[in-house]
């Protein structure tokens, strides 16, 4: 389990550092200004993560505080949550931000969600699919991971599919993709004839092996894969199913179909990661994650839970840590802007 649980945080974390730079981009302008998302790019070859890996790591230490009981995991979860807020992360989604305040403000866990159909709940729950012992315990931890900033039911939908690719992931080297659709409907409580026909279009397309791109063209997604839930997940599942065996390719066509390229790229980061390991994740795309407290060194120690973590340099280092990021965001946009102009001349 350690191993896998390696593979999914440092593989969710390269997903995020390498997609970062090319967030809400089309596939066609990303090409232009970074080209091949083949290494990190957000600092000379070098790359920060983002609230995807960091709400990963929240729920896994959330679960394991918990002990298994889910009333506690949800308060915990709270908790970690209004620390995070506290932080004042950058780039996050509106449904995420707005929970995180209505928590510090006294809202309970059962009140602090909007009614959002965002990808939030979906970036952070594969570790509980590795977790979790049986289905109804998966159901369980989902909705309250999901709920507590999402209440829309499609949310839950989608990060319980994640959930669910997470689960066959830690326990098959290779997924068949039918397979994963008839586990997925054997678990699902909710359900929605609209996600179904995405799912069965999705799987339809990997056993045709259409290419990723190609898919999320056929969606309607040509300008990018959007932070809605309905068109985030049938894009990871796609990428993990079409290349369980293969880290790099599957990073490589995800970040490409451009868009919320950092969360689709984290999801599919996590769910690869679990089956290929760590090890497995090229070296200098693990080397290349330049952060703290998350990097390659800390990730593998929290998820051996070997960690100590040390609240004084963090509360030293953080704030420079969100400056560095701030102004790299900057001047990447900066950078956008003065590149859309010349690609326009």
């Amino acid at each position: 389990m350690k191993n896998k649980l390696q593979g999914c945080l440092i593989g969710a974390a390269v997903g995020d550092s390498l997609g970062l730079p090319y967030e809400g981009m089309s596939s066609s302008t990303g090409k232009k200004l970074f080209g091949l998302p083949d290494k990190q790019k957000l600092l000379f070859g070098l790359g920060m993560v983002s609230d995807d890996t960091e709400h990963l790591v929240i729920v896994l230490r959330s679960y394991r505080k918990a002990n298994g009981d889910a009333e506690s995991f949800s308060k915990i979860l709270a908790s970690k949550l209004k620390l995070w807020t506290l932080a004042l992360p950058l780039a996050v989604g509106k449904a995420s931000l707005i929970s995180g305040i209505k928590l510090l403000f006294g809202f309970s866990h059962k009140k602090s969600g909007i009614f959002s159909a965002g990808n939030g709940p979906a970036m952070r729950v594969s570790v509980l699919g590795l977790l979790c012992e049986d289905n109804e315990k998966l159901r369980e931890f989902v909705k309250r991971a999901t709920y507590i900033s999402h209440t829309d039911p499609k949310a839950y939908r989608g990060a319980l599919a994640i959930a669910v690719a997470a689960k066959l992931a830690g326990e098959n080297k290779k997924v068949d993709p039918n397979s994963f659709l008839e586990d997925f409907e054997k678990i699902n409580d909710s359900k929605c004839e609209e996600f179904d026909e995405i799912l069965k279009k999705t799987i339809q397309s990997v056993n045709y092996k259409q290419s990723t791109q190609n898919f999320a063209e056929s969606l309607g997604l040509s300008k990018g894969v959007t932070g809605y839930i309905y068109h985030t997940i049938p894009i990871a599942i796609h990428a993990w199913l079409s290349n369980q065996d293969n880290f790099q390719t599957g990073l490589i066509n995800t970040i490409q179909c451009g868009g919320d390229a950092d969360t689709v790229g984290s999801i599919v980061g996590s769910l690869i990661g679990i089956q290929v390991g760590a090890e497995n994740i090229p070296e200098n795309w693990r080397k290349g994650i330049f952060d703290y407290p998350l990097n390659e060194k800390s990730l593998k120690e929290i998820a051996s839970n070997t960690y100590n973590r040390s609240f004084i340099k963090e509360l030293i280092v953080f704030p420079f840590r969100q400056t560095l990021l701030f102004i790299l965001i900057i001047l990447h946009i900066l950078y956008r802007g003065i590149g859309m102009v010349i690609f326009r001349k």
